[in-house]
């Protein structure tokens, strides 16, 4: 499931844009992002009626309902405020913009698992090139594989801070091994030597001690 930071980011981001409010909430109506308060208790209570319905958007109390699927069933239901057709079309794009980013996440996570299965060694040879394969993961570069350890509970935001580092993330995989340790997989250029790989490690270390993170070790493979 997609964070509910990056639920609010979006419909934050949309309604700067639009200036339509704009809620996201689960299929059982519990509010997980929204840009109003106060009103949402008049009118979520319908969602999970509107789940269960055949309709793909509904009109409920002023708010256009729209379903956002998951392997067709009902992830989120976006709520847009207004009964006009230009509150309708936004309440579209926003439901649009939830699915994909649904479908991101997804991927992500399906990387992030090969990734974490192939350094524990729990692939046969021939479904690492096939899941490689499925995953558009090129199998022919040369890669370096970093592992960052935090010591305290209060680094667990690490794993964000070295993301931000790499923000395009289209060839590198970073995910969590547990709370304190991280592990970035980096695609490398035929040129790049020892030295490239240092300077990358040190960028890392001086990012994650400029967020005042504590006791932070990495290893290089």
């Amino acid at each position: 499931m997609i964070s509910n930071q990056i639920l609010q980011n979006t419909i934050d981001g949309l309604k700067t844009i639009t200036r339509i409010e704009l809620s996201v909430m689960d299929s059982e109506g519990k509010v997980l992002a929204t840009t109003e308060e106060g009103k949402i208790d008049e009118y979520n209570f319908a969602v999970p009626d509107f789940v269960n319905s055949q309709a793909e958007s509904q009109l409920v109390q002023g708010y256009q309902f729209f379903k956002v699927y998951d392997d067709h069933a009902v992830e989120y239901v976006i709520s847009a405020r207004g009964e006009a057709e230009d509150v309708y079309k936004i309440g579209k794009i926003a439901s649009f913009q939830i699915t994909n980013l649904l479908v991101a996440y997804k991927v992500r996570i399906d990387k992030d698992n090969f990734i974490k299965n192939l350094l524990l060694d729990n692939l046969l040879l021939v479904d690492i090139y096939n899941r490689a394969k499925k995953l558009h993961i090129d199998t022919d570069v040369k890669r370096v594989t970093y592992i960052v350890e935090t010591k305290a509970e209060k680094d667990n935001n690490a794993l964000e801070v070295v993301r931000s580092i790499f923000p395009q993330k289209t060839k590198e995989f970073i995910t969590a091994v547990d709370e304190k340790n991280i592990i970035l997989v980096k695609e490398l250029k035929d040129t790049d030597g020892q030295d490239e790989i240092d300077r990358i490690a040190r960028t890392i270390l001086d990012t994650l001690n400029a967020e005042a993170m504590s006791s932070v070790y990495i290893a290089m493979g």
